[in-house]
């Protein structure tokens, strides 16, 4: 019994856990792209935000929030650093918007004023999806 215990709560743990880092507040059907200027790159776990300085189009600027994954994920997995992008940064967002309609969303891809693409979960994934591997090739 107490084994059962302890595994239901270690279960329900792992399962708020999950629900904490879950990206369901971004509508991630649609993508959206700005141009703008980077104001900051929060380098915290347990994701790391990019924050962007975007014209309204009517002499304002607002300021957009763009989620990413855990700054050890960029890290190993898409070759981010803390320093990749810096304030006063030119730079081309993509995003999955706010289910709220809040300006940001969850970064898919960040073109630098240099081209360079800096890749995201997302990106991987839609690079993955598109293309059918080698086997599919040979059809």
């Amino acid at each position: 019994m107490r084994g059962w215990l302890i595994c239901s709560l270690m279960l329900g743990v792992a399962t708020s856990a999950q629900a904490h880092h879950s990206f369901a507040m971004f509508d991630v059907t649609r993508v959206e792209t700005v141009q703008g200027t980077v104001k900051t790159l929060e380098w915290a776990s347990p994701h790391v935000w990019l924050w962007v300085l975007v014209a309204d189009g009517k002499g304002g600027v607002q300021t957009f929030g763009f989620e990413t994954v855990s700054p050890g994920q960029l890290e190993r997995d898409y070759g981010w650093n803390r320093r990749i992008v810096n304030p006063g940064d030119k730079v081309v967002i993509e995003y999955a918007p706010l289910k709220s309609g809040n300006t940001g969303g969850e970064l898919e891809k960040v073109t630098l004023a240099d081209g360079r693409v800096l890749a995201t979960r997302f990106t991987k994934a839609k690079e993955s999806a598109a293309d059918p591997g080698p086997d599919e090739h040979k059809k």
